[in-house]
């Protein structure tokens, strides 16, 4: 596994959870608790002990772990600042989720993330789909349209299934947009 993937869930469990809990899930899991390398990748199955030892010890589904995960990820200001590039609100942002890889691709090239295909299934329905089966990745993108929804003040019904995840828009304008600027200090203003 690439190891900013790794470094994802460290940072993820050490912001949400703590450093402790992050100690005992790193021990648990047999890696080390400084830390993943971000550019040195992993074996799957030191990816996979972590990910399942976290989530037991804080008795999730590993599901629901990558689900916080993805949204965690969009209360990071670097990324959100990729993600809201995608459009103006929640409905172009979900269209343009389809351009997601190749935008990922451009700044990390070694980082595999399979195409998605974006189907609008009528007003406010939404289905997106990897081009190859890849559930983990399902999870964390369910999880990042669920931090978007927020940031554009929509309220949306996300579910990730075995092979998509579905989104209906119940409310484009369900609460305030959190503020965003092309630069980022006028954002913070």
């Amino acid at each position: 596994m690439h190891g900013l993937v790794n470094r994802s869930i460290e940072g993820f469990l050490r912001a949400s959870y703590g450093q402790e809990t992050w100690t005992a899930i790193a021990d648990a899991a047999g890696v080390d608790p400084e830390g993943f390398l971000t550019w040195s990748p992993s074996p799957d199955k030191v990816t996979d002990s972590v990910l399942f030892t976290a989530a037991r010890m804080l008795g999730k589904s590993a599901g629901e772990c990558l689900e916080d995960m993805g949204a965690w990820l969009t209360r990071q200001e670097e990324i959100r600042r990729l993600l809201r590039f995608s459009g103006p609100d929640y409905r172009e942002f979900l269209e343009s989720l389809r351009e997601l890889p190749g935008r990922i691709g451009l700044v990390i090239p070694d980082l595999e993330i399979p195409a998605l295909s974006v189907t609008h299934e009528g007003e406010g329905h939404y289905c997106i789909r990897p081009k190859a089966h890849h559930p983990r990745l399902l999870q964390v993108t369910a999880g990042i349209i669920r931090g978007m929804a927020d940031d554009y003040g929509a309220l949306a019904l996300i579910a990730a299934q075995r092979d998509r995840v579905t989104v209906e828009i119940a409310l484009h304008d369900f609460a305030h947009r959190r503020r965003f600027s092309l630069t980022p200090d006028a954002a913070r203003a």
